[in-house]
């Protein structure tokens, strides 16, 4: 069980989770995370909402992450299911213990939510993506847990790509297909493997060809510490980026503020996603 020092850091997990069921008697089917700038699964019926500084005793610091719970119920289709959204994350840059960056999802695995689906922003390396793309994560490359860290970067480098395929990630492959055929206007998902970096810099030239090199399609700052803390445990997670810049030789890149107004665009067809995925849950 994670345990933090509550005077600097924050409260357990199970404090948290103890604090999240007291609020409401749903108990979710899938909580979902979302990174920065992706908003969406709003208008959530019998909605209870609390802020991280309220369930974690930590927040935020990042535009873009609200730092906000709400446990409601989706209505779509017809169908209602209960799910939890996480408005925000805590990254290792922030200068995070790696016991807080995990806390939220520590706490999902605590609370027994069966599905967890990740959201986050990414640069994209592989150079048949667009901006506004989603990817579903196939794979990640860790470059952040303390594990690795402390080995520096040759022993991060070393290592293969970790598989993360599982049956959620195939019915979001498979329903974003479904939705592409169905709407040309639905843009069809890519799928591959993420690098988890530190930051907050965004990665120079060097760097992105050699995570090319090392067979990644997309990098970002986030996630990676969330799917650790949930394999091995009841609950099942996958992962979505959405492709907020991409590295091209002849095309400029963008900062915070362009990876928050892609992040926005690309978030109406998320939505649709999630909710087709949610449902069938």
């Amino acid at each position: 069980m994670v345990s933090l020092d509550g005077a600097k850091h924050g409260r357990t997990a199970q404090e948290a989770k103890d604090t999240l069921q007291s609020l409401t008697d749903l108990r979710p089917v899938a909580a979902v995370v979302l990174g920065s700038g992706v908003d969406l699964l709003e208008g959530l019926q019998d909605a209870v909402s609390i802020s991280f500084k309220d369930l974690f005793g930590i927040s935020p610091q990042v535009e873009g992450h609200s730092g906000k719970v709400t446990i409601g119920v989706l209505d779509y289709e017809g169908v209602k299911k209960p799910v939890a959204v996480f408005r925000g994350r805590f990254h290792l840059y922030e200068g995070h213990p790696w016991q807080a960056v995990t806390l939220a999802a520590s706490c999902v695995v605590a609370c027994g939510i069966p599905n967890m689906i990740l959201t986050n922003a990414a640069g994209g390396l592989n150079l048949d993506f667009n901006v506004g793309d989603l990817m579903v994560l196939t794979g990640y490359r860790d470059h952040l847990s303390p594990e690795w860290r402390q080995k520096g970067l040759v022993g991060a480098v070393m290592q293969e790509p970790t598989d993360c395929k599982n049956a959620l990630t195939e019915k979001l492959i498979e329903l974003g297909q479904t939705l592409h055929q169905k709407d040309k206007g639905f843009r069809a998902l890519r799928t591959g493997v993420y690098a988890g970096l530190l930051g907050p810099s965004y990665e120079t030239m060097a760097e992105v060809e050699m995570l090319r090199r090392l067979k990644a399609d997309a990098v970002g700052m986030s996630t990676v510490p969330e799917l650790l803390t949930c394999k091995g445990t009841q609950t099942q997670a996958c992962a979505v980026s959405v492709i907020t810049n991409v590295w091209k030789p002849d095309e400029a890149m963008g900062g915070h503020e362009e990876v928050l107004e892609a992040s926005k665009a690309a978030s109406k067809r998320l939505d649709k996603l999630f909710r087709e995925a949610i449902i069938t849950l």
